[in-house]
């Protein structure tokens, strides 16, 4: 009987063992990397840039978050001038941005120039429900 009871104690130890690294290998397959959840969020429409004050500029336009999760976005603006050349930048992120949320973003920066000719931006990193980052 006591050899009984010692197995069965081992048996359920190692049951719960399983069961313990089942679940957290669960939790490692739900994280993305980095490549996929970018691309999960896209850019609707052209971006616009307007100067607020001397040379700060804002940077306004929409995005939609595609993914099963909500991450914080963050996007990188740059303003080019005719020469193809960089004449100011902008940053800032959505935090905490529901799955299937569309919505405005607004980057906040600054410009060498009051003349460009084109606006581009890009979503810079995703965190949260991504594998390796650090969340916020």
């Amino acid at each position: 009987m006591r050899h009984t009871i010692g197995m069965l104690s081992i048996l359920i130890l190692c049951a719960f063992s399983l069961n313990l690294a089942a679940c957290h290998s669960g939790d490692d397959a739900e994280l993305e990397t980095m490549e996929y959840a970018k691309s999960m969020i896209s850019l609707d429409g052209p971006a616009m840039a307007q100067i607020t004050d001397g040379k700060n500029i804002k940077v306004t336009g929409y995005a939609t978050n595609h993914d099963k999760f909500q991450h914080d976005v963050f996007f990188t603006a740059t303003l080019w001038d005719a020469n193809g050349k960089s004449v100011g930048t902008a940053t800032g992120k959505l935090e905490d941005w529901p799955a299937g949320h569309h919505g405005t973003y607004e980057l906040i920066g600054t410009t060498t120039s009051s003349t460009w000719t084109r606006v581009s931006v890009e979503v810079s990193r995703v965190s949260e429900h991504v594998r390796g980052q650090i969340e916020g």
